[in-house]
């Protein structure tokens, strides 16, 4: 007999079942049992030659038994042979699985709402639970809810360009984290639930955690380096440059031609969206003045030109 362990993607038990029986039934094998975690074929129509292989699932790995169905026809290098071909057919269905659900709308994968961790998704509800967190304890400490001072928020880590380049670089991270009012808060964690079930499923968990904390980096940048006397605070400018990053990902053919158009409307009117919300922002906050719309802007259009050259860069 022989047994060889096989790596399974991380579907559900009956996704990998029918992903298996469709590698066995493209391979030209007639399968003939299935249970909750088996399914068992024949490699070849008869009762007198070939073999018969069983394959047990357990979460994301497969353990696969060959053997022959007479002894006397028992060729070990045609057994490891179909061991071989069957793998290649379940990697190239474990491909296929993989590139039909990254395509998939992110409003039907994440069949459990946005809030709610999944393996592919849990860097964006964690961020979105760390400015809600941040925000209880600022509101708490009794900075208020509606329209907290500049003070309040400074003390609590917001960014202030002479603060920054006397040493407290920190403030660049956790200005992210602060914002300025329950609106501001509920804007920027709808902005970010949106665009991170798009795109962390895209990137990965850690490439997705990484290009967020970019992002907002260099927003935060960009603000101290054109407002000098503006307490800057919000997700803003590391959410819009995730947006940067995703159009930037819409010019490649990462994501299928047919989906998108689609994407592109769904992502612009978010855009316009927070881009009309930052300006009305502006004209009522008059100590983060210019300081939020700019920054949205700015992200989007520098993360998209950055991201789209490296993208050039690979393709040539």
């Amino acid at each position: 007999m022989h047994v060889e362990d096989i790596s399974l993607y991380s579907f559900s038990m009956a996704q990998n079942l029918a992903m298996v029986r469709k590698a066995m039934e493209q391979s030209g094998w007639q399968v003939t049992a299935i249970t909750e975690n088996t399914i068992e074929c024949h490699t070849i129509a008869d009762n007198f030659s070939g073999e018969i292989i069983v394959v047990e699932i357990k979460k994301n790995k497969a353990t696969l038994h060959s053997r022959p169905v007479n002894e006397y026809y028992c060729n070990a290098a045609h057994i490891s042979k179909n061991a071989a071909v069957l793998q290649q057919a379940i990697a190239l269905s474990i491909n296929e699985m993989q590139v039909a659900d990254r395509n998939l709308h992110p409003m039907h994968r994440e069949k459990y709402g946005a809030l709610i961790p999944s393996k592919s998704y849990i860097i964006t509800p964690l961020l979105v639970y760390a400015n809600a967190l941040m925000f209880i304890a600022m509101t708490l400490a009794g900075v208020s809810f509606i329209h907290p001072t500049a003070k309040g928020l400074y003390q609590w880590g917001g960014n202030f360009r002479l603060a920054v380049t006397h040493g407290e670089w920190w403030r660049l991270g956790t200005y992210m984290f602060l914002h300025a009012g329950a609106m501001h808060l509920i804007m920027n964690a709808f902005a970010l639930l949106y665009i991170g079930m798009f795109l962390e499923p895209l990137l990965g968990k850690l490439r997705f955690a990484a290009a967020y904390i970019f992002t907002g980096i260099f927003a935060g940048v960009m603000s101290i380096t054109l407002h000098a006397s503006s307490v800057g605070v919000g997700a803003s400018g590391a959410i819009f440059g995730m947006y940067g990053v995703f159009l930037s990902l819409l010019t490649t053919k990462y994501i299928q031609k047919t989906l998108r158009k689609t994407m592109l409307r769904s992502i612009m009117f978010f855009v316009l969206l927070n881009l009309l919300y930052g300006l009305l922002e502006t004209i009522m906050l008059n100590y983060v003045r210019k300081t939020i719309s700019q920054r949205h802007f700015y992200s989007i259009f520098y993360i998209f030109i950055m991201f789209s050259f490296l993208n050039f860069r690979k393709k040539t």
